[in-house]
C-alpha cells in the first residue's frame, strides 16, 4: 500500500509543470534612472512561450518569451518628470519603485573615476550638502570573467548626503553640474 501511495505521489509531482519566474536583468532595479527621450527597452528571462507584460505611466506592453526563455519590450517614450513605478507581469509580478527618467552617462576610467566624494577636496562639506535625489549612481560590482556576462551585479542609490560619500567623484560632480544645468535626473 504504502508503495502504491509513494507511486502515486511520485507521478503527480511529475506531471506538475515545472515553470521559471519571470526575472528582469539586474540593470532594472529600484531607484534607476531610464534614458528619457527614446523607445525604452526592457529585458529579462521567463519560462520559455510565457506571455510577459512591462507596465509604466499608463501604457504597457507584451512580449513572449523565446526557446531559451529571453524578452524584450520597448516602452513608447515616458515623458514624465516624477519618480513613478514600472511593473512587470507573468507568471509573478515585479514592481519596481521611485524610477525615473532622465539622461543615463556612463563613468568609466581608472584611478580617477574611483576617488569618490568623500576624499575630494572639502569632502565633508560636499557629502552634507548632498541633497540631489534625482541624481542616481549605479555601481557595477567589479568582476573577471573569461566569457562574454549577460548580466552583472550592480545596485542603484539616490544621492544624499548617506550614500553620496562613496560615489566616484568625477561622476557626481559632472552628474551635480549637469541636473543643475538641464533640471532633470
Amino acid at each position: 500500500m504504502e508503495l502504491r501511495l509513494a507511486l502515486i505521489a511520485l507521478l503527480l509531482l511529475s506531471a506538475t509543470a515545472v515553470r521559471a519566474e519571470v526575472a528582469l536583468n539586474p540593470l532594472f532595479a529600484d531607484h534607476m534612472v531610464l534614458q528619457r527621450g527614446i523607445a525604452v527597452p526592457i529585458w529579462g528571462t521567463a519560462a520559455p512561450d510565457e506571455e510577459v507584460t512591462v507596465s509604466a505611466c499608463g501604457q504597457a506592453k507584451t512580449a513572449t518569451a523565446d526557446a531559451e526563455g529571453k524578452w524584450m519590450v520597448r516602452l513608447e517614450p515616458i515623458d514624465e518628470t516624477e519618480p513613478f513605478a514600472l511593473t512587470v507581469t507573468g507568471g509573478n509580478e515585479i514592481v519596481l519603485q521611485n524610477v525615473v527618467m532622465g539622461d543615463v552617462w556612463l563613468c568609466s576610467g581608472q584611478s580617477n573615476m574611483v576617488w569618490t566624494v568623500g576624499n575630494s577636496v572639502n569632502g565633508a562639506e560636499e557629502v552634507a550638502a548632498a541633497e540631489y535625489p534625482m541624481i542616481r549612481l549605479c555601481q557595477v560590482t567589479r568582476v573577471t570573467a573569461t566569457e562574454p556576462q549577460d548580466a552583472v551585479k550592480l545596485t542603484w542609490s539616490v544621492c544624499s548626503p548617506q550614500t553620496v560619500g562613496g560615489f566616484s567623484g568625477v561622476g557626481y560632480f559632472f552628474g551635480r553640474e549637469l541636473h543643475q544645468e538641464l533640471g532633470v535626473p
